[in-house]
């Protein structure tokens, strides 16, 4: 008898173990009016058993929910079926979703929701082209992803690697990752990258964290009307609300940092708060010899997130969130001076590089009635980029030859006002106010021949200016119903410049087919603009008159650069759960900043991340056109894949008006993206996957071999701009992944592998004085692990 207690006792807390469920809530809410549905019908799929209905709120909630990837479904008479993406359902955290379903077009019949017909449907749905939601787990699932919505985005169509491995810049349709907007929770915020540069829109990892994003859209151009000041695309990012029924926690260890998030309700089953700390421990790796960036290079950061929920009635809802991070980048000398290699300037050089960014902002929402809503936006905003370079000679004596910083501090109102005037027509319309409360730019360089030559005192004061300035954004959008199958939304844009009183108005124009309810045909055209990096306007000219010094700022006047958009493109999701995709597109750009000397080439895309350093005017122009294909498996039977191709031209015309192509005419990118999830006992779930890229490689200009031996220095052959490739970009990552579940413990224990193989591509070139040729720069990095530990509780 006591041997079968023995056994009871043991095997008993493993039978419950088996059994384990969880409870998953939520709300089911109009798309357009983000009024409750009332009576819609949600189930799990593969669990006949398992399903209920939204109440007079529409809220829900449905107990004993198997552990593991959950597909939600919800219907409603008039709407599109609703098929979520496999949802994780673990042994600790209950699960709170917010559906909102669109109202169909065209009789659906009896259609099956497969998986792909709207899992990475766009949040926004007057975004009809080069649009695509993604999800936090995403961020996660993809390989060598780490949680970063920029290294994620490069699995898509159309988005090519940049320059440095180490780096997240998004390079969409050959154009510069300048290009890019990131807007928070309605609002337009500065660069959220660790480590960013100025003149980019990415760095070297996000500030994001991943435990507060919610579904959120990735555009790559054609964007609708309320975006504006982007050229090339926009990352459009939403926070989850937090637990309204129970608090939970989580805490990740891993090799990029320690994070600690908690979540719970303020007031139980309304309000709540999500908060998530992290701090690097890459400081405390390169302190024991490990450095994952390169070598003597020390990176030290640490951020914070918050969204709080506050609801009141039924018709008022207040937010507050917020993101912060500081960040360090140390490029240390080698320590010895006899080791130093006369060649190598990084041997020599004593390089610091800060990074901080800062928003903290609320909204407020008041819902006027079942058809229109109004909501309001307040935020304060601030970044930091600042850059200290010293020489070291063979003595140890050190020399400042680079100061430079780029500081803002701005504050944001926006208003936005909503109504669905019939079943056949909405409207929107909005304004932002963006004061920039105050502004310091600041650009000194002592200019050196080589690199023994490093006292040379040849000072150069390119950017000095301060101040304050403000933007104004204005757009409004109508979107009409032509017929069942048809819809056109039709806009505009305007946005102004009060430090040099420029502005831009800019037309926007999609019309949608619905084939049926598997497919669609699109097109789109819009004229967009982008204000210059704001220190730019203030290069500063030194002439002497009459022997007095007079400064001038040549660049103050320069007009936003612009580009028109055209875009069709064709979606079908099969019966079977693919998804096909194809866009052609045509992107005109002008006023693009240029040399006004036609001898000199410069035009400012051609860089990823800089802006004018000497007198520019606004001439230039250029192109992309090609063509993006995507099949895409979304998650379903434990397998997915996303296989993506694009074809594509880009150029540029500078000041003598001659045509080369741009430092990013890769001609091709490509991904393959693939994962497997193997069930094992106990809710025991692992986890492989890999991702492919393989691109063209970017461009340089060959050598002038007899000017160049001549002068001892890279000189351009000016009749061959661009005309050489570095060898193509091929990388491999991968991942594995085990994730297990225990009574109120569940956990995911996961590595992440960029560059599996190792393989050290060129990233550009150099030049050998003692040859007198050109060689190629690899990538920093080689293989690069990122092993972490996550525990929910």
């Amino acid at each position: 008898m006591r041997i079968f207690y023995c056994l009871l006792c043991f095997f008993f807390p493993l039978w419950v173990m088996g059994q384990q469920t969880q409870t998953l809530s939520g709300r089911v809410l109009d798309k357009v009016t983000l009024q409750p549905i009332v009576g819609a019908t949600i189930l799990i799929e593969n669990h006949p058993d398992l399903g209920t209905f939204s109440d007079e709120n529409g809220d829900f909630s449905m107990e004993s929910v198997p552990l593991g990837r959950q597909v939600v479904l919800v219907k409603y008479l008039g709407y599109e079926p609703y098929r979520s993406e496999g949802i994780i359902i673990n042994s600790a955290k209950a699960v709170y979703l917010e559906i909102e379903l669109l109202e169909s077009s065209i009789d659906l019949g009896e259609v099956v929701v497969s998986a792909g017909s709207n899992t990475n449907r766009p949040i926004n749905e007057l975004s009809v082209v080069s649009t695509r939601s993604f999800s936090a787990e995403e961020t996660d699932r993809i390989a060598a992803s780490v949680n970063d919505p920029g290294r994620l985005a490069l699995a898509y169509p159309g988005v090519a690697q940049g320059s440095d491995d180490n780096e997240n810049d998004i390079i969409i349709r050959g154009n510069s990752s300048f290009g890019m907007m990131w807007r928070l929770e309605g609002i337009d915020i500065p660069n959220p990258n660790h480590f960013a540069r100025p003149g980019t829109s990415g760095g070297g990892v996000t500030v994001f964290s991943a435990q507060l994003l919610s579904r959120s859209d990735f555009s790559t151009g054609g964007m609708p009307a309320e975006y504006g000041n982007a050229i090339s695309g926009v990352m459009d990012v939403h926070f989850r609300k937090g637990n309204i029924y129970q608090r939970q926690h989580r805490v990740k260890v891993g090799l990029l940092g320690i994070d600690v998030a908690t979540e719970g309700p303020i007031n139980k089953g309304k309000s709540s708060y999500l908060v998530n700390y992290r701090y690097s421990t890459l400081g405390i790796l390169t302190n024991l010899g490990v450095y994952l960036v390169g070598e003597r290079v020390t990176n030290e950061f640490q951020d914070l997130s918050f969204n709080i929920v506050l609801e009141g009635s039924e018709k008022h809802r207040f937010t507050v969130f917020g993101i912060g991070g500081l960040s360090q980048e140390h490029y240390n000398p080698v320590d010895n001076p006899l080791e130093r290699d006369s060649t190598n300037s990084g041997h020599w050089e004593d390089r610091i590089r800060d990074g901080n960014m800062g928003t903290i902002g609320s909204t407020y929402s008041y819902f006027i009635n079942k058809k229109s809503f109004l909501k309001a936006g307040l935020a304060l905003m601030g970044s930091e980029i600042e850059f200290y370079y010293d020489v070291l000679d063979e003595a140890n004596n050190r020399q400042n030859y680079h100061d430079e910083r780029h500081n803002e501090t701005r504050s944001v109102a926006s208003l936005t006002y909503s109504n669905k005037l019939n079943d056949r027509l909405r409207f929107k319309t909005g304004m932002f106010f963006n004061y920039i409360l105050s502004y310091d730019f600041y650009l000194n360089t002592i200019q050196r021949q080589n690199i023994s030559d490093v006292l040379t005192e040849n000072t150069d004061l390119a950017i000095n200016g301060s101040g304050n300035t403000a933007t104004l954004q204005y757009y409004a959008q109508f979107s009409q119903q032509l017929g069942a199958r048809t819809t056109l939304h039709a806009g505009g844009h305007f946005m102004y410049l009060a430090l040099n009183n420029r502005y831009s108005v800019e037309p926007r124009l999609a019309l949608k087919y619905q084939i049926n309810a598997r497919q669609d045909i699109s097109l789109a055209y819009g004229l967009y603009s982008k204000i210059l990096p704001m220190a730019a306007y203030f290069y500063q000219q030194q002439d002497t008159l009459n022997g007095q010094v007079v400064i001038s700022y040549p660049n103050m006047d320069l007009p936003m650069i612009k580009s028109h958009h055209f875009i069709a493109s064709y979606n079908y999701a099969t019966e079977k759960g693919l998804r096909f995709s194809a866009e052609a597109y045509y992107q005109s750009l002008f006023n693009v900043p240029v040399s006004p000397d036609p001898e000199d080439l410069y035009w400012m895309l051609n860089t990823r991340s800089t802006f004018p350093l000497d007198k520019a005017e606004s001439s230039g122009t250029g192109n992309n056109y090609g063509l993006d294909l995507a099949l895409e498996k979304f998650f379903s039977n434990r397998v997915f894949f996303l296989l993506t191709g694009s074809y594509f031209k880009s150029w540029f015309v500078p000041k003598n008006g001659q045509q080369y192509p741009t430092t990013f005419a890769n001609d091709f990118v490509s991904a393959l993206t693939i994962g497997r999830e193997f069930e094992f006992k106990k809710e025991r779930v692992l986890q492989l996957g890999t991702r492919i890229l393989y691109n063209g490689g970017n461009r340089y200009t060959p050598l002038d071999e007899a000017a160049s031996l001549q002068a001892g220095t890279y000189i351009l052959d000016s009749s061959m701009i661009n005309a050489d490739r570095i060898p193509a970009y091929f990388r491999v990552d991968a991942r594995i992944a085990y994730r297990f579940n225990r009574p109120r413990l569940a956990g995911n224990l996961t590595l992440d592998i960029q560059n599996v193989l190792n393989r050290k591509n060129p990233r550009n070139v150099g030049y050998s004085v003692d040859e007198n040729a050109l060689f190629f720069r690899n990538h920093t990095s080689g293989l690069v692990p990122v092993l972490a530990l996550q525990l929910d509780f």
